[in-house]
Parts: structure tokens; C-alpha cells; sequence
């Protein structure tokens, strides 16, 4: 089976849409199609009903999901192995958000480091893909902050990271104008969060999902949004004139890790796991 039409068959079935995966997977949109065709033909039956709202599975296509996730995990546990077989060395693979970089991984990859024979791969992508490449057996442990629940994922909470105000122009929240909010939406479930905390600020007209991006914005213009307590120092090197609002609520996003189910009582990924929570605990 070949793996491409398998990881592009899924990708459109999570998207619904072949111009979105192409987008996604950022291969023409022609691709696509040809993949979705060619994997038609060797399955014997048609997998999507394709129309101007997108692409919607058959039943066919529906049963078939799951035989193509057993598949990629399969193949990556696989491919593993024999890496694995190639080498006297435990190997890791573990993939990290954006956003959480700064916080935690420089510390945990030195702990990881620490440990004699391991060899350690590391990747920094977002949450969709990370759990995908851990479904696929691509990647031993990701580390998010919004994950899917999906029956061949385990989900671990491994703590939180507390989220500021912070502004250039004021110090109290009172002060704040809507005009200067800029709205960090990380996730669903923080966005929802700060709209129950500040409902004054919910329908700002400026919405952005990147805090590197927000930090820029900052520096540019000035205004008032809301950052990682570990993202700060860093924002504050780029924006001397950013203070901290006093009053404002602190707003926990809890950080996750996902690991297949097939790799949750393998000792390297519960050691490297433990060691993860020892440093999220101590910042």
C-alpha cells in the first residue's frame, strides 16, 4: 500500500475538502484528486461523493478510515523497529506546538540528553499534525495544547500554562480599549475561557491565533493582548515598553500529551514523559 494516498485519503476526510488538503499537505490540488482516484481503483469502490460543498465519504469510505489509521500505525511501529534493530540506542521521537517551545522543551531535551543511550528526534509542528504523525507511529510523543480524542490515542494532562494581560498602554484593566485589544484565540477552549472571564473584550476587531505573530503586532503598534507567563521575558526583550495589567484575570490553558496506545507502557516514553511533568511542574 502506499503510504502517500493513505495520509492523503485521511487529510480529506478530516478537511472535507480536496483544495484544503492540497493546501495542508502543500501539493497541487490535481494531486490530490489524482491520489484519491488512484486509491479508488485498488480499493474497488468509490470513497468520496464529490460535489461544490466538498467532498463527503461514502459508506465505503467511511469503513474504510479505519482500516487505513490501523495501517499507518502499523507501519510506523514497523519502521521503527527496524530503525531501532539498527542501533544498540533507545530511540525517542517527540514533536512539540509552537507556542510551548519557549516554556518547556529546551529544559526537557536537556534532561533527555542527559540519559545515555538515547537517540533523540525532535520536530516543532501544530497540534493537528502532531497527533497525526503519533497516530501514525511517525513520532513517539507530542506535547499540545488542544488534542483530538481519537480511540487509538492516550491524552495526558501534564499541567497548565498561565496566560497574562499584557499591554503597552495600561496597567489596569479598566483602562483597556476594545479599539487596542488584539484577541489571542490559542484555542477553542482558552478563547471560550476569556470570553467568560472578559466579556467587554469578546468581540475585539482584531483576532489572531499565533502569539509570535501577536509579539510582532506589539512591537509595531502597540495594544493589549494576552500571552504565555513564559512567553514575557522574551516579548519584553522585542517591546521594552510592555508592562504587565495587574488586575487582570490569569487564564490556565492546560498542556497535553498524546501518545499511541500501543507505546503508553513502553519505559523510554513513560521515563521521558516523567521527566516532561518534573520540568512543567517547576516553571
Amino acid at each position: 500500500m502506499n503510504v502517500p494516498l493513505i495520509v492523503t485519503f485521511l487529510d480529506v476526510l478530516e478537511t472535507g475538502n480536496f483544495k484544503r488538503t492540497a493546501e495542508r499537505m502543500n501539493i497541487m490540488q490535481s494531486t490530490v484528486s489524482a491520489r484519491i482516484r488512484q486509491l479508488e481503483e485498488l480499493v474497488g469502490a468509490r470513497l468520496f461523493e464529490r460535489g461544490r460543498g466538498g467532498a463527503e465519504p461514502t459508506p465505503a469510505g467511511r469503513r474504510f478510515e479505519g482500516h487505513c489509521r490501523a495501517f499507518l500505525a502499523l507501519w510506523g511501529h514497523a519502521r521503527r523497529d527496524v530503525l531501532s534493530g539498527a542501533t544498540s540506542n533507545q530511540r525517542l521521537h517527540v514533536s512539540c506546538q509552537y507556542s510551548l517551545v519557549r516554556a518547556y522543551l529546551l529544559d526537557w531535551i536537556d534532561r533527555l540528553r542527559s540519559r545515555d543511550g538515547l537517540d533523540l528526534h525532535v520536530e516543532i509542528n501544530f497540534s493537528s499534525q502532531i497527533q497525526r504523525d503519533v497516530l501514525s507511529g511517525e513520532t513517539d510523543i507530542g506535547i499540545m495544547f488542544a488534542p483530538q480524542l481519537t480511540p487509538d490515542i492516550r491524552i495526558g494532562e501534564l499541567g497548565a500554562a498561565e496566560f497574562v494581560m499584557v499591554s503597552t498602554d495600561h496597567v489596569t484593566l479598566e483602562d483597556v480599549d476594545i479599539g487596542r485589544y488584539i484577541k489571542v484565540a490559542y484555542t477553542s477552549a482558552f478563547e471560550r475561557a476569556l470570553d467568560d472571564a472578559l466579556p467587554r473584550l469578546a468581540f475585539p476587531n482584531m483576532v489572531i491565533g499565533s502569539d509570535d505573530l501577536a509579539i510582532e503586532l506589539l512591537a509595531r503598534h502597540g495594544g493589549t493582548l494576552y500571552l504565555p507567563l513564559f512567553a514575557f521575558q522574551s516579548a519584553l526583550a522585542k517591546v521594552p515598553s510592555l508592562r504587565l495589567v495587574q488586575d487582570a484575570p490569569v487564564i490556565p490553558q492546560p498542556v497535553f500529551s498524546a501518545v499511541h496506545m500501543r507505546r503508553r507502557s513502553d519505559p523510554v516514553v513513560m521515563s521521558a514523559l516523567t521527566l516532561l511533568k518534573e520540568v512543567i511542574d517547576q516553571h
